[in-house]
């Protein structure tokens, strides 16, 4: 057996009393008060440290045991001698690994061990709660176990982590990201593929990422509610690359999801969009009613007209509305992504697309943009006490001289504070009065603090991360030629991790 490799010790194993056979059969309930019980566990930290610890499946040294280990947990019945063999060999490789810590679990509380199989379970359950966690008093793998002391144990400390990563969750920084790099198909055509991105909250006081959505990695964009009680996410699962020296890419099979925002379960039935569309857009409307515009190509780089609908949250369904697209909204399309939005407390003479204004109005003073004289849209953010507001200069994203920058003014006295200057989309939020977040054109979000005028964070994910909505590229688009991407298989030679099932779903998955 490999070295130990779980993040959480027992802190205290049964008394001697409890060693036997007979301590391991559940006990009646008049006498479970009666008998030898397990000390509490520690509390461990809710997330990963990176996103990409979600790639276990195929982006870990010991993907090929863990693959193996799930054939044998699909047989039937379970060849648990086999699970817990290969889930060995996975961990000794991978001591990280999220899926073989569960899966080693299963196959240690099968076969009796169960104070080895706590620290495994609770690694998983840790790392991803809403994944993990959340159904375990229903796993029926688990169920003896769940009935001994070692396993209320467990579920103990589950009930821990569940209220730790509601309250995480509700103030941490929301984004999207990727758990690998965007690939396209190395053929052209209709064609399985995906963003490889689901929803995080990072977490600032422990600098880990809480995942929120699971989609079988296929997220692109979110917008939360007015409300603030639900989230809705567009994806999608198929595309068409047409054949040509310059295809115009179309995503052909799409999906809309609201989620509630307390316990992260889907709202209604999944929206499904199957007809090809150059660009997708998603928001909520008056009232908070669910729209989404799906638009048809135009040439090239062009969009025809959308055609709006809106979502019955319960059904799923479709219906054609006359209603003007939803402020605030993401845009989507396979090369690239934008958030549309109207800066509250804020005055300027918008035009263009995208728009911009020479100036703005904020507080009653005339704020003179810097630079290009012009301040784009999608930058402009107002903090939570309307004391600050940050903008960005908006350039030719085909200047190969000039880069956009991103500014700070004070709302009270209009003095301009100056962040950075690089090739970014400088999409921007403010998580509370003083803490800005923006993306900073390498990939990264940054954070700066208004009452030091100073970096005080950087996140990054080198496959792709986004506060609103992923792109192609973390740089703005030149519309003159094909932005690139790594050439390879993104469908059959790395299909996508299995999200179904006890054990982590399907042996194979169809929608890589």
């Amino acid at each position: 057996m490999p070295k130990r490799t779980s993040v959480l010790l027992l802190t205290a194993l049964l008394s001697v009393g409890a060693c036997g056979k007979k301590a391991d059969t559940p006990k009646a309930k008049d006498d479970a008060a009666k008998g030898p019980t397990a000390a509490p566990l520690a509390m461990p930290t809710s997330g990963v440290e990176a996103i990409r610890r979600m790639n276990f499946t195929y982006g870990s040294e010991g993907s090929d045991a863990y693959r193996k280990a799930l054939v044998a947990y699909k047989a039937k019945p379970h060849d648990w001698a086999g699970v817990k063999t290969h889930c060995e060999t996975a961990l000794a490789k991978d001591g990280a690994h999220i899926g073989a810590h569960w899966l080693y679990g299963l196959a240690l509380a099968q076969a009796g061990d169960h104070a080895a199989a706590v620290d495994h379970l609770v690694a998983a359950i840790s790392a991803d709660y809403w994944r993990y966690g959340a159904q375990l008093d229903k796993e029926e793998d688990l169920k003896t176990f769940l009935g001994t002391p070692h396993g209320a144990a467990v579920l103990e400390v589950a009930g821990k982590i569940h209220d730790d990563y509601k309250k995480r969750a509700s103030v941490g920084l929301w984004l999207v990201g990727r758990r690998s790099t965007f690939k396209w198909p190395e053929k052209p055509g209709a064609q399985s593929s995906t963003t490889r991105g689901e929803l995080y909250a990072f977490d600032r006081e422990t600098k880990r990422y809480l995942r929120l959505t699971h989609t079988d990695d296929q997220v692109a964009g979110f917008v939360r509610s007015t409300s603030g009680s639900e989230v809705v996410v567009v994806g999608f699962d198929k595309i068409d690359r047409p054949k040509g020296d310059d295809p115009t890419p179309l995503v052909t099979h799409a999906f809309v999801q609201a989620f509630d925002t307390t316990e992260w379960n889907p709202i209604g039935q999944k929206t499904t969009l199957a007809t090809p569309a150059r660009e997708l857009a998603v928001g909520y409307g008056e009232g908070d009613r669910l729209l989404v515009a799906a638009a048809p190509p135009n040439g090239r780089w062009g969009i025809g007209a959308p055609v709006i609908s809106s979502i019955d949250r319960s059904t799923g369904k479709l219906t054609k509305v006359g209603a003007a697209l939803p402020v605030p909204r993401v845009v989507f399309s396979l090369e690239e992504g934008r958030v549309v939005r109207a800066p509250q407390g804020i005055k300027a003479a918008w035009t263009g697309d995208p728009p911009t204004a020479p100036s703005l109005e904020i507080g009653g003073k005339q704020i003179a943009i810097p630079e290009s004289g012009a301040a784009a849209q999608s930058t402009v953010a107002s903090s939570p006490d309307g004391a600050r507001v940050a903008f960005a200069t908006a350039v030719d994203p085909c200047a190969k001289d000039v880069a956009p920058s991103l500014y700070v003014v004070d709302a009270k006295t209009g003095a301009l504070k100056h962040l950075l200057t690089a090739k970014s989309r400088f999409t921007t939020r403010w998580l509370d009065a003083t803490t800005l977040a923006y993306e900073d054109g390498d990939g990264a979000i940054r954070l700066w603090d208004a009452t030091t005028a100073r970096e005080i964070g950087k996140l990054e994910n080198k496959p792709g991360l986004a506060l609103d909505v992923l792109s192609l590229a973390p740089a703005p688009l030149c519309k003159q030629a094909p932005p690139t991407a790594d050439q390879g298989s993104g469908s059959a030679d790395e299909p996508m991790p299995p999200e179904e099932g006890s054990a982590g779903g399907p042996v194979t998955t169809p929608n890589p």
